[in-house]
């Protein structure tokens, strides 16, 4: 499969230089894919003489045109070069967005990196470029694999102020995290945070925390997530009740 997609990459590669010979300009998503194409077939460095090519024609690169050259030296291991590709782009007058940023972390997430995966965040906000649902992902599994729980507290409350992200998948990582490290009082004030935002935690996640919490014998704060669970709809059941089990209409998956 690789070697096929090798080859209908080079035909591709030299239909396009045909063009070229013929003096028709390929316009920013041809050379975009092009770009895409020369990683593919392992020639990053290619693909970025085209962004410099793409000028001299008059066909300026966009956003989506340095995604794909950096996706190109991140799938070569060569990180330095995609950080540069990026603060290029800066320098051009352009603002990278969540791919970007998505690119270089899904790389950090594969290599187990979390302090390139933090300090990338950091810049997001730092920049104003809001993470998004996929950001956060890479973030709170991150996270969550390095038992953070301070940093990933700091992404919540990031999402909560700054409404970003999937509260419903984020949280279902976080909650998985806070109970494992027996932050109860974190799992009930994110539990907390997230239904004054209209957003119900999934069954899953309440389940965990009901289950630590009898243990932990806080009935009364148990009562209290119980009845904000009630308000999404079905009915809960209590240590010592004789209601029935939570069992809302619709499941939620995550």
């Amino acid at each position: 499969m690789c070697i096929v997609r090798r080859e209908k990459w080079i035909r591709r590669i030299g239909w396009w230089r045909r063009l070229r010979e013929r003096d028709i300009s390929p316009d920013v998503i041809t050379y975009t894919s092009l770009i895409g194409g020369l990683g593919l077939v392992g020639q990053p460095d290619k693909a970025t003489d085209v962004l410099e090519e793409m000028r001299e024609y008059g066909c300026y690169p966009d956003v989506a045109a340095y995604n794909a050259a950096i996706r190109n030296f991140c799938i070569a291991k060569r990180i330095g070069d995609a950080y540069g590709l990026m603060n290029e782009m800066v320098k051009k007058g352009l603002s990278p967005n969540a791919t970007t940023y998505n690119i270089l972390l899904r790389t950090f997430y594969w290599w187990n990196d979390l302090i390139s995966s933090w300090n990338l965040y950091l810049r997001m906000r730092e920049t104003g470029c809001l993470p998004n649902t996929q950001s956060c992902m890479f973030l709170i599994r991150l996270l969550r694999r390095h038992e953070k729980v301070e940093m990933a507290l700091e992404l919540w409350n990031d999402m909560v102020e700054m409404g970003f992200g999937s509260y419903i998948l984020v949280s279902d990582v976080l909650f998985d995290l806070l109970c494992d490290m027996g932050k109860l009082d974190e799992a009930e004030r994110s539990f907390l945070q997230m239904v004054e935002k209209g957003q119900k935690p999934s069954n899953v996640s309440f389940r965990r925390i009901k289950v630590l919490m009898e243990l932990a014998n806080r009935q009364d704060a148990l009562r209290n997530l119980s009845e904000k669970m009630a308000l999404f709809g079905g009915s809960i059941k209590l240590a010592g009740s004789e209601e029935s089990d939570l069992e809302t209409s619709g499941s939620m998956t995550c």
